[in-house]
């Protein structure tokens, strides 16, 4: 294999194939041609492709890493286990799970399901769910798993007693999922740590075939990744990790930066290599993005070079007001295309969803095509999530949500009144809603002819098991959603024509998907295997980056990381809001913003803007800002000020000259955002 077009540092990472090895691997610096290369260098070793297992956090990124490695190395390449760590999680789950008392046919519920359980746990706790949002309960819950774990309460007097829902909701959450025979996603994490522990011989299977290990994204990583790692490294330790601590920016989902931070406390004896040449920005905006990195205390030292010599300036733009700031970005972007920019090469983003809607009014005012990125997914439409609650009833009749979901969709004569009633008497009875539902007849106060209307429902779902049992899973599919009339039911309820074909649309495309698993997995194909692998799937495909075709991108800055265009704009640095002074009641966090202000940056290729407004409204009067802190820290030789307060005539006004002072004297005099804590401070990570 031909490595002479590897940089040195690049090279030398693929040649160290023993022992512990951290890439650090800047923005741009070519960490995935280093992963697919060092893969086929150890396959050109004669190490069995079997042997080799390569982790990252997206499906995208998996199969474009597979399919360089198969057109490098051929079809040797095709035994190498390149997956995301749920896809593994799952894989070993399958082998393993019964040895912790699961069924050794399990399903993984997807979100709506985990929501549904929360909410059942908070009325069994007495918990008002109008009060306390089950979604941010979970959220507790899934940040304690990943850390490894429970849910625990505060002192009195401290947070907003989500954490004690948290605490009391979870053990029934968890023999919930039991019950029904599932796990949720962080289960696929958790549980093989737990099977690697309690079963040793388990342990040295996947040990023995698993000799060389490789993690893309290490800094994305939570505890339970890492416990994962350390069981399958400690005995061989060729444990790869490749990554970037100044681009950690997900630790409210539960990554630690202290993971790559402690590498040699976690596999000890390591190497380093540094990937610090950048192949995508010029040195104008990586000289600004290093220079605003370099703030953060606790990184680990590296400096972004390219030799890709000067470039634009870096636009620093002030506005009086955030419907000034969006126009300017509008008239910006329209300049751009008429100078034959493709849409597709601009990107504008923000750090929270809000600050979207004001460039959206200003692009439709000037008809530019965009796209905001982050809306609602398609496995979200309420067609497409009835259907789907079919399939898993059918796959699994104590899946509770999914019978409460569908019982009367489409309507079919068992109305809220009656399932209340059979709720109640199951739970009264400890039995299986199910089989309460089998006994509705001899249930008191169900509704007259409720029974035989149930009794119909239970038969059609038994006689399609039978069907789906013996495959052709599209083919009983179409059948089953035609004697029921599913899509005409959907197209009554429409408010427009466009709508109704919408919803038969999405239902033809889950059959669709349904078709084309049939055709990859042959004879294997089950519906529950079909479901497992869509709520895997769609929760993966939340965190891929996405590109559009022939629109600019209007996005967050956290799903812009691993994207790229020639033109961005970086909008809303001000005091509050990059920084960011919290999320949803979390504390501050000064490091991470800065390392989401150098993401930001370090999507730009060719021209970087970063935009703020002097005024914004709030609550119906306009409040003054502050310009970010992070804005000190860029080289004035690096930068071109603009005003759109002031009207530009002859030389720079005193004013523009300065910019940089005077933003030094604005934040000495007015100290940080109250509780943002110091730029030092570790809040965390």
């Amino acid at each position: 294999m031909d490595l002479s077009h590897l940089n040195p540092p690049q090279r030398e990472a693929v040649l160290t194939t023993e022992g512990p090895l951290l890439v650090l691997a800047g923005a741009g610096s070519g960490k995935t041609r280093v992963i697919t290369h060092r893969i086929c260098h150890l396959l050109e070793k004669k190490v069995p492709a079997r042997a080799i297992l390569a982790v990252t956090f997206t499906n995208k990124a998996a199969a474009e890493m597979k399919e360089r490695v198969v057109h490098m190395a051929g079809q040797r390449a095709l035994g190498v286990t390149l997956s995301t760590f749920h896809a593994f999680g799952a894989e070993v789950l399958k082998a393993h799970l019964p040895k912790l008392g699961w069924p050794k046919k399990f399903a993984i519920a997807d979100t709506g399901d985990q929501i549904a359980l929360v909410r059942r746990a908070m009325r069994d706790r007495n918990v008002d769910d109008k009060a306390f949002d089950p979604r941010k309960v979970l959220t507790l819950i899934s940040r304690a798993k990943n850390s490894g774990s429970e849910p625990q309460p505060k002192p009195e007097g401290q947070g907003d007693d989500l954490d004690l829902v948290a605490h009391l909701v979870f053990p029934l959450y968890q023999l919930a999922l039991k019950a029904q025979g599932a796990v949720d996603f962080d289960d696929l994490i958790v549980y093989p740590s737990r099977l690697f522990e309690q079963f040793p011989k388990v342990k040295r299977e996947y040990q023995q075939r698993f000799r060389y290990l490789m993690v893309d994204e290490f800094q994305d990583t939570n505890r339970a990744q890492l416990e994962v790692l350390r069981h399958l490294g400690e005995a061989h330790g060729n444990v790869c990790a490749v990554g970037d601590d100044d681009q950690c920016i997900y630790s409210w989902r539960g990554a630690e930066v202290r993971n790559i931070l402690e590498f040699e406390r976690h596999f000890p004896g390591g190497k380093e290599v540094r990937l610090e040449q950048n192949y995508r920005s010029t040195a104008v905006i990586l000289d600004g993005a290093n220079a605003v990195i370099e703030q953060n205390p606790h990184r680990r030292a590296k400096r972004m070079w390219t030799d890709v010599k000067g470039g634009p300036l870096v636009k620093l733009v002030s506005a009086p007001s955030e419907e000034e700031e969006a126009r300017y970005v509008a008239r910006e972007v329209k300049e751009a295309l008429a100078h034959g920019l493709p849409a597709d090469e601009i990107a504008v983003l923000y750090r929270t969803n809000g600050q979207s809607r004001p460039v959206e009014e200003a692009l439709r005012e000037k008809d530019v095509r965009y796209e905001v990125i982050g809306g609602t997914e398609f496995f979200d439409r309420r067609e497409v999530r009835d259907v789907i609650a079919y399939f898993k009833l059918i796959a699994n009749p104590k899946d509770e949500s999914s019978i409460l979901r569908i019982i009367n969709v489409p309507a079919r004569g068992i109305g809220d009144v009656t399932m209340e009633r059979v709720t109640a008497w199951a739970v009264t009875n400890e039995v299986p809603l199910w089989k309460a539902l089998e006994q509705a007849a001899d249930i008191p106060e169900v509704p007259q002819g409720a029974p035989e209307k149930i009794a119909e429902f239970l038969a059609l779902v038994e006689r399609y098991r039978r069907a789906f049992n013996k495959g052709n899973l599209a083919h009983v599919t179409r059948e089953l959603l035609g004697e029921i009339d599913f899509v005409g039911a959907a197209r009554l309820h429409a408010p427009s024509a466009a709508s109704a074909d919408r919803k038969a649309k999405a239902v033809a495309q889950v059959i669709d998907s349904l078709e084309a698993y049939e055709r990859r997995e042959g004879p294997k194909a089950s519906l529950l295997t079909y479901l497992n692998r869509l709520a895997l799937d769609t929760k993966e495909e939340e965190d891929e980056p996405h590109h559009t075709q022939g629109r600019v991108t209007l996005m967050t800055l956290h799903g812009a990381k691993g994207l790229e265009w020639k033109l961005v704009f970086l909008m809303g640095l001000e005091e509050d809001l990059l920084p960011h002074s919290g999320m949803q009641g979390e504390a501050p966090n000064p490091e991470e913003e800065r390392r989401l202000c150098y993401v930001g940056m370090t999507r730009a290729r060719e021209r970087l803007v970063m935009t703020r407004a002097t005024q914004r409204l709030k609550r119906g009067r306009e409040v003054p800002r502050t310009p970010s802190r992070f804005l000190q820290d860029l080289p004035e030789e690096l930068c071109e000020i603009i005003d759109l307060d002031a009207i530009p005539q002859g030389p720079p006004t005193e004013k523009e000259q300065n910019f940089f002072a005077s933003l030094r004297e604005r934040l000495k005099t007015q100290g940080p955002p109250p509780g943002a804590g110091s730029e030092g401070s570790r809040n965390g990570s």
